[in-house]
């Protein structure tokens, strides 16, 4: 099942279903409380997709997390620093909280914040919260970054803060488990990212070091999950200019570029820079 936020013609947001082309209108109020088990009924209205406008599945979530858990990713940047990546990495999954304010849907554009001129993407997977602290389903994710400013607050050994809370795209919907191939906690599909039509990286979601559940139960640890926290995965291997490099022209992203990124039954997640 494909379940998404919108607003319909009339302006109104609203969840529903998506099948096809169309989407068919629940009894929830929000993705919050569909996920918190209230609403599932389908409403009286259905549309297509042309007459909707998609929103970020989960607006304003309770919390996000952002796991870091690709070894090729994370060994990238410990090589930046000249280190070898910590032996506790390898013990518990680590994470850093963002912003639940700063939720961008598919479509929607992202600013360049003026304090940086490194401004990159990061190709994610996110999974979101049901109404029993599991997982109800998956959704693309890009963590944007303003890596001249993340290097700098970093320094002090606290963050990353404001190189990250500025934006978190995710869309364009939010898809159950069963729709895709998902075994055992580990999520068996193939992503990519690519810039202004150009595919940049490619990788594949069963390389992390761990699986979802034990994630989920990190995440869950001396304290509660609630429908709707957003758990990344951190950037997949190569998902990020920092790893891949600066684009030709030797420059990160500016506006008027547009980033894409795509995943096996999850569609197509696509912001211009502002």
């Amino acid at each position: 099942m494909r379940v998404a936020t919108f607003t319909d013609p009339g302006g109104t947001v609203r969840v529903g279903v998506v099948a096809g082309n169309s989407v068919r209108q629940l009894e929830a109020v929000s993705m919050i409380d569909w996920l918190a088990g209230h609403g599932h009924g389908s409403g009286p209205q259905s549309w297509s997709l042309d007459e909707i406008t998609l929103m970020a599945p989960v607006p304003e979530p309770p919390s996000v997390r952002d796991f870091y858990a690709f070894e090729g990713h994370v060994a990238a940047g410990w090589r930046r620093r000249g280190q070898p990546i910590p032996e506790y990495w390898y013990v518990a999954p680590a994470f850093y909280f963002s912003n639940p304010a700063s939720i961008v849907g598919p479509g929607q554009a992202v600013r360049r914040p003026e304090s940086t001129r490194m401004l990159d993407f990061e190709l994610e997977i996110a999974a979101v919260i049901g109404d029993r602290g599991t997982i109800a389903g998956f959704t693309l994710m890009n963590d944007w970054s303003a890596r001249d400013v993340q290097r700098q607050e970093m320094a002090v050994l606290l963050g990353p803060a404001k190189g990250k809370d500025f934006a978190t795209s995710l869309g364009p919907w939010l898809v159950t488990p069963d729709e895709l191939a998902y075994r055992d906690g580990v999520l068996s599909i193939e992503a990519a990212v690519a810039v202004n039509g150009v595919e940049v990286g490619r990788a594949r979601t069963d390389a992390m070091q761990f699986t979802w559940d034990e994630l989920v139960a990190h995440a869950a640890r001396d304290t509660r999950l609630r429908p709707g926290d957003v758990l990344g995965s951190g950037t997949l291997d190569r998902g990020c200019l920092l790893e891949l490099g600066p684009l030709p022209g030797d420059r990160w992203l500016e506006p008027g570029d547009v980033v894409t990124i795509t995943a096996e039954g999850l569609g197509e997640l696509t912001t211009t820079v502002g």
